[in-house]
Parts: structure tokens; sequence; C-alpha cells
């Protein structure tokens, strides 16, 4: 089992997309698609390589898909830790990570 580990960048990606969403869709919108980010990441302690590799963002990144949002990933085994890296948006242009 590994545990999840959200970094201090990606929580304020998650911040920033909630300010977003609620200024210029609705607050329930925002709470929705940030809970749900937050959770997309849950079954990684049993299955962290359940979602593919994304090699654009750097390599050893994976990623989460979801409403329009890459929730992108590493995994450390020897200590057994998923590490979340960022949240990006699906059309933005890949930027290196690692």
């Amino acid at each position: 089992m590994h545990r999840v580990e959200w970094s201090n960048s990606a929580l304020e990606d998650i911040e920033s997309l909630f300010d977003y969403h609620a200024e210029h869709v609705s607050l329930w919108e925002a709470d929705n698609l940030c809970k749900r980010l937050l959770r997309s990441t849950e079954r990684l302690v049993e299955f962290p390589r359940l979602y593919e590799a994304a090699s654009q963002y750097g390599e050893g990144v994976r990623r989460i898909s979801l409403a329009g949002q890459n929730v992108l990933y590493e995994i450390h085994d020897q200590e057994q830790l998923v590490k979340v890296l960022a949240v990006v948006g699906q059309r933005q242009n890949p930027r290196q990570l690692r």
C-alpha cells in the first residue's frame, strides 16, 4: 500500500481552480470539481500504476484525466509514496515537471 501526498504546488493549483470556477461558474461547481479531483487519487493507495504515463510532463510522471483537468503524479516505490505534482488543464501546453 502506498500513501498519497499532495505537493504544495498541486494544492495551490486546486485552490486556483476553485477560485476561478467560484467566480466564473458557481460556488457549487467549484466545490464539486475540486472534491472530485482530490478524491481521484484515492485508488492510488492500492493501485499506483492505475493511470497512464504522461511523458510529455517528464520522466515517470503519470496522469489522471478528469473533468478537463490532468492530475499529475509520480510514484516512489521505496518510500511507498505517490506524490501529486500538479493539476493542469487538459488544453494547456504540457510543461516539464521532472
